[in-house]
């Protein structure tokens, strides 16, 4: 899977803005390359992204997995990708 993403879960609590993980596009050589990012809105507004994280759009988002289909483009090269990512957001 070229995209990645460091976490996948994040606590209820979570303020607004907060970093869920860090992504990032690899190559079919295992190289990351400078990519841009952008999401669906398929997770009700509740996450986004800024620059190569995908952070909270709102504060005490609901318990529950939240499907997001993240999609990037690499700059200088033809590579693009997606990606579906569950997001767990626990009650702690």
């Amino acid at each position: 899977m070229p995209i990645m993403l460091t976490n996948t879960t994040i606590a209820t609590k979570a303020a607004l803005g907060t970093i869920i993980g860090t992504l990032s596009l690899v190559d079919s050589t295992g190289v990351q390359r400078v990519a841009n990012f952008t999401s669906t809105e398929d997770a009700a507004g509740f996450f986004g992204i800024s620059g190569n994280n995908l952070v909270t759009l709102r504060a005490s988002i609901p318990p529950g997995n939240y499907c997001l289909q993240i999609y990037g483009n690499a700059e200088y090269m033809p590579l693009t990708s997606d990606a579906s990512f569950v997001i767990g957001v626990t009650a702690t």
